[in-house]
């Protein structure tokens, strides 16, 4: 769990286990009931996201623990490689990450290079608006910052809360950002509830990133491809050669080419040889 987080409560310790209405929740000032509120609010965000049967079930319960908070929404997200996110567990659109990964935005974005600078401090969509927006030269990253602001304007996200969780992906990253938005809430609203819950908030992402990671991490086919069938790929992508040539390298007859074949395409979710290899050297499972 994150040590940072500090806890919250006045007098005996309220957490929502107990299910008090999240504006009945209030500072304290008492160093021993902050801990305790900490404590508490840990154990009671991890009871309730473990006991989640399912990926389906834990997202309905992360929705649920969101809303309590006056949030609408949250995303787990982690960057996997170069002009690449994954979504390990969101309640947003998937139309969404599809326009970023279109918009190649990763290796652009602004919050993901704050996270991945080792910063663990949260951060608000609205601030990169004001830095952009603040600077006399619109530079390219800039731009396409601005567009990624216009991308979840336009599914309604005006503004986003940001905090860095760690990854245990392999993604060669240890960081991923675990979000919440407030969509149809004014952006005085958002910034109140931010200020109100965000103790709350960032034990509440640790929690999540804890049980996504032990309990609920997202299995990827790429993830089963076999030793053979990625030697097969790596083999064309490096030498840029046909199946038959890549086969005579190996020193496998071409049926046994095209049974590894068929498993590599499998994995890669597609049915063209072409697109396994290059979803294989997208994805950072080879090297060219």
């Amino acid at each position: 769990m994150n040590s940072q987080c500090q806890a919250l409560f006045k007098r005996e310790p309220i957490f929502l286990g107990q299910r008090k209405i999240p504006n009945k929740l209030v500072h304290s000032e008492d160093q021993d009931e902050k801990k305790l509120g900490v404590l508490l609010s840990q154990v009671d965000f991890i009871s309730r996201l473990s006991a989640a049967k399912s990926p389906e079930e834990f997202n309905r319960e992360i929705i649920k623990l969101v809303s309590l908070l006056g949030f609408t929404d949250y995303a787990l997200i982690c960057k996997t490689s170069l002009n690449s996110i994954e979504s390990l567990h969101s309640s947003l659109p998937n139309e969404l990450f599809t326009e970023y990964e279109k918009g190649k935005f990763c290796r652009f974005d602004m919050v993901l290079d704050y996270i991945h600078g080792g910063k663990a401090d949260p951060v608000q969509l609205s601030m990169i608006k004001r830095i952009i927006e603040s600077t006399p030269m619109l530079t390219y990253t800039f731009e396409k910052n601005m567009q990624i602001l216009e991308l979840y304007k336009k599914f309604n996200i005006d503004d986003a809360y940001v905090i860095p969780v760690l990854c245990e992906r392999g993604s060669g990253y240890n960081r991923a950002i675990f979000t919440v938005m407030g969509i149809g809430m004014k952006r005085e609203e958002f910034a109140l509830s931010i200020q109100r819950y965000s103790t709350l908030l960032r034990v509440l992402a640790d929690a999540v990133s804890f049980i996504s990671e032990t309990q609920f991490l997202p299995s990827r086919p790429e993830d089963d491809i076999k030793a053979k069938p990625l030697k097969l790929l790596c083999t064309m992508a490096m030498h840029d050669v046909s199946l038959a040539e890549a086969a005579e390298n190996l020193c496998i007859s071409l049926d046994t080419a095209n049974k590894h074949m068929a498993l590599a395409k499998r994995a890669m979710g597609t049915t063209s040889q072409a697109n396994a290899v290059y979803l294989a050297v997208r994805k950072g499972l080879i090297n060219v």
